[in-house]
């Protein structure tokens, strides 16, 4: 016998399909930060059960070292070196993740045995070829069985961990059904795009209005109608490259100052209701706003350490420039895409 739901389901789509990967590859995002973040505990009680003889300093510290002189043609600072290197780390968690996420959407066959397959091919691909390719270790063959097992094992450790929770944020629901609660796309696109805030004033508004202007974002008839305007996404566009110059000028009051919080503040809270969906726009602009906040302390702080590492502002500047840009631009592509998928099914169903 027919389902109700699975009646009212349209076949899938492009549209559908482009959805399902930009989310699985958010949550393998999150999944592969908090893998590595169960790796690294691993590894903290495993190292004297394997007593494992590693590269000398870690490959994560060399990578980060390396990226600082591609950067800044600088070296960091023996203080800064652990701190890079476990930024190099969960970087790499949070990247491979993502291609872990994604991938799955498409051959689910890849999340065989819970993780340990992934966990597997990562241990290969990223610490027997990829490391010792770019000079960050020895090859394979000058390290002890012990090594190579203490790798496998935290990389099975890793794919399991990161499996559990990318399983746990994409959990399946009909295509054509919507939850009347909140969810986690209601909580992380609006704190995502407020992150973004924090880092730059108008970037996020630019992108939210740049998508609102092609797709509507369904807020025709809200009071936000107006930034579906070509002519409010130009501004906005323009305040934002004024604002990229501004910012490499000396004297420009710092970020966490109240007049500039309280404008990312708006801003975050701006961008955050405009993504939401339908009758959640007063819970997104409050994160949004929290978000921007936080974004604006936390960057503050990151890049005033980097500078320091690096001995130079600029680069970070720039690299600053492109994070808030490339991060701006993706949600809004997503929540560009979740409301047009939203239009193809008239009248979208709630589920409890």
């Amino acid at each position: 016998m027919t389902s109700h739901t699975s009646e009212l389901s349209p076949p899938p789509t492009l549209l559908d399909g482009t959805v399902d990967v930009a989310s699985g590859a958010a949550a393998g995002a999150l999944a592969g930060v908090a893998g590595a973040a169960v790796m690294e505990g691993f590894q903290t009680y495993a190292g004297g059960l394997f007593r494992p003889r590693g590269s000398n300093p870690p490959a994560t510290e060399q990578a980060a070292q390396a990226a600082v002189r591609l950067v800044g043609n600088a070296r960091l600072r023996k203080a800064d070196r652990q701190a890079g290197g476990a930024a190099v780390h969960y970087l790499v968690g949070g990247l491979t993740g993502a291609a872990y996420g994604a991938l799955a959407e498409r051959v689910p066959a890849v999340t065989r045995g819970r993780g340990l397959a992934f966990g597997f091919v990562a241990a290969t691909l990223i610490d027997q070829i990829a490391v010792p390719l770019f000079g960050f270790a020895r090859p394979a063959w000058h390290y002890t069985l012990r090594t190579h097992l203490y790798g496998y094992a935290s990389h099975l450790v890793f794919g399991l961990a990161t499996e559990a929770v990318r399983k746990g944020l994409r959990k399946r629901r009909p295509a054509v059904a919507e939850r009347t609660g909140i969810t986690l796309e209601d909580v992380a696109v609006p704190l995502l795009l407020g992150l973004a805030n924090g880092q730059r004033t108008f970037t996020p508004p630019a992108a939210i209005t740049l998508a609102a202007a092609g797709t509507g974002l369904g807020l025709k008839g809200t009071p936000l109608a107006f930034l579906t305007s070509k002519w409010t996404g130009a501004i906005m566009s323009a305040a934002a490259v004024g604002e990229y110059v501004a910012d490499k000028q000396p004297g420009i009051p710092a970020r966490i100052a109240p007049p500039a919080l309280a404008g990312r503040a708006l801003g975050g809270a701006l961008s955050g209701a405009a993504a939401a969906r339908p009758g959640k726009a007063l819970l997104a602009a409050g994160l949004g706003a929290a978000g921007a906040i936080a974004g604006a302390y936390l960057s503050y702080r990151a890049r005033a350490v980097i500078a320091r590492a690096l001995g130079r502002d600029m680069p970070v500047a720039f690299a600053e420039d492109a994070l808030s840009l490339v991060g701006s631009a993706a949600i809004a592509g997503y929540a560009a895409l979740r409301q047009a998928q939203r239009e193809r099914i008239p009248d979208l169903p709630l589920a409890a």
